[in-house]
């Protein structure tokens, strides 16, 4: 069954390729077709209108705007111009649409769909949802474009970004994360693509982000990934490793449940996180045995020393920064995520708490 009747739209293949490719997943008995743009009809201007009907029912209609390109950062000026509402829905149509674009499309109220199969179609009348992944990754992406924040460098830029206050100017937020600022220029070109940040032009930082920034750190880095972590079991409890902890003479920054339970706690902590340089050198002061079930202590060895910057102290023991807490709690096992999200919740509430 064709989706496209016979209306064609020679100048927007686009419409054409995506819509065909969402006909294949209405359910049984619904058909759609492409209708003409009409402005004054839709209130907006759109590239085509979709009408999605279903037999024997009324049909739906859903402007849509077809781009070649969109990122994340164009979201806000699509929202000005279509005004998508839940009676006059509108599906953004694009060859891919990244999970930071979906994300912010579906925060805006848009539907969409990609011709990689990310698709997101909710109709109330007649009652229609459709929700499907497809490539996480651009299929054809631009070289220019960085699309990563692996590695050191990017994680001492993004605890910048996030424990200090903007406005700030890249030098200065170079200086602030240890990179040099043609390094940082570039990383904040792509954090202002993402909307993970705004940037003035050639200015400073104005906005951070820093809870989807966190989000987005999480997808590169984890200190369990990155098969750095030792896990243990502490035969006497976390409480007798937190004793021994105050009498350290070594460097160490205490993370992930354990810490975030002394600001937002959600339930006792099972396992108990810390940086230490050289894991081997306190296994013994600390009551430690290797263990590969049934741990309840991981220590890590530091991707880099900005874990032990902005370090505070609760109870004699010294704990990581919040947002350092926050970004491993997001990639630990169990119900560290969960943890994640009070925590930031709590640092969203108490930003002055935290953040210089």
């Amino acid at each position: 069954m064709p989706i496209v009747g016979n209306t064609r739209i020679s100048d927007n293949s686009i419409v054409a390729e995506v819509v065909e490719a969402l006909q294949g997943r209405l359910p049984a008995g619904w058909a759609g077709s492409v209708l003409r743009p009409s402005k004054a009809a839709t209130g907006a201007a759109a590239d085509a209108v979709l009408s999605v009907r279903r037999k024997g029912g009324a049909a739906s209609t859903v402007r849509v705007g077809a781009k070649s390109r969109i990122e994340p950062k164009d979201v806000d000026y699509l929202a000005i111009t279509l005004r998508p509402t839940p009676d006059e829905p509108v599906l953004i149509a694009a060859p891919y649409l990244s999970p930071r674009t979906q994300e912010r499309l579906r925060s805006r109220g848009f539907a969409y769909a990609d011709l990689t199969g990310n698709v997101r179609l909710e109709l109330t009348e007649p009652g229609l949802f459709i929700e499907t992944t497809g490539a996480r990754e651009n299929p054809e992406p631009n070289p220019r474009d960085r699309k990563s924040l692996k590695g050191a460098k990017a994680g001492r830029l993004v605890r910048a970004l996030c424990d200090f206050r903007p406005p700030v100017g890249l030098r200065e937020l170079a200086k602030r994360a240890g990179v040099d600022p043609g390094y940082a220029s570039r990383v904040v070109d792509f954090l202002d693509r993402e909307a993970l940040v705004t940037r003035t032009p050639r200015g400073p930082v104005t906005i951070v982000d820093w809870r989807a920034l966190l989000n987005r750190w999480s997808q590169e880095y984890s200190p369990f990934r990155r098969q750095s972590a030792t896990m243990y079991l502490a035969a006497r409890g976390i409480p007798a490793v937190t004793e021994r902890l105050k009498q350290l003479k070594v460097r160490y920054a205490v993370s992930g449940s354990w810490a975030a339970a002394e600001v937002a706690p959600v339930a006792p902590p099972r396992l108990l996180t810390l940086y230490v340089d050289r894991p081997r050198d306190v296994e013994q002061t600390l009551d430690l045995r290797p263990a590969e079930a049934g741990a309840n202590v991981a220590l890590f060895t530091p991707f880099n020393d900005v874990v032990f910057e902005r370090t505070s102290v609760t109870k004699g023991i010294t704990i990581a920064a919040l947002s350092q807490i926050a970004a491993d709690l997001l990639t630990s096992p169990g119900r560290g995520p969960n943890e994640a999200e009070a925590l930031m919740q709590w640092m969203q509430e108490n930003e002055d708490a935290w953040r210089v």
